[in-house]
């Protein structure tokens, strides 16, 4: 929490994520896929894929993507990584319960957590996908959520390719 706290200052403040390393998207999506989570992680789909940006902050928006996935998903979380054009694309899909259409530009906002969130005890505090959505701004890159193909929410995000 503290950390998440400390990048949004941080990003508040103008100081953008550092894009002077390079970053195997990939790599650090396998080994988060590897670690215990609710449900398991299929990452079958992750292939090559390099950005400008540090590794740690890379590895922080995949570890929220899929802790988020994982919380919501019934039982089932998917992780794609894959270079497209000037791209490297980042898919984490789920097969929860999806987010409303109404809702999907409020996830992204500090604190925010919607009403099947706030009746859980394990929900977060509603920091993590603002967190990816300001280091993915930095990034150069874009992030959208839509629905996932098994019905739960899907998050999409592109980032520039090196």
């Amino acid at each position: 929490l503290v950390t998440d706290l400390l990048l949004l200052a941080r990003h508040d403040e103008g100081r953008a994520s550092s894009r002077d390393a390079v970053t195997d998207v990939d790599e650090v999506a396998l080994a988060e896929a590897a670690r215990a989570r609710r449900v398991p992680v299929d990452a079958r789909a992750v292939l090559a894929g390099r950005i400008a940006g540090q590794p740690g902050e890379v590895r922080r928006v995949i570890q929220h993507l899929l802790d988020n996935a994982a919380r919501h998903a019934r039982e089932h979380v998917a992780i794609a990584v894959r270079t497209e054009g000037a791209d490297v694309v980042v898919i984490v899909d789920d097969d929860g319960a999806g987010i409303p259409d109404a809702d999907r530009p409020r996830v992204f906002e500090r604190f925010a957590r919607l009403e099947e969130a706030r009746g859980r005890d394990e929900g977060g505090a509603g920091l993590g996908l603002s967190v990816v959505a300001a280091v993915v701004r930095d990034l150069g890159g874009t992030i959208e959520v839509t629905t996932a193909p098994h019905g739960g929410a899907r998050f999409c995000v592109r980032l520039p390719a090196v």
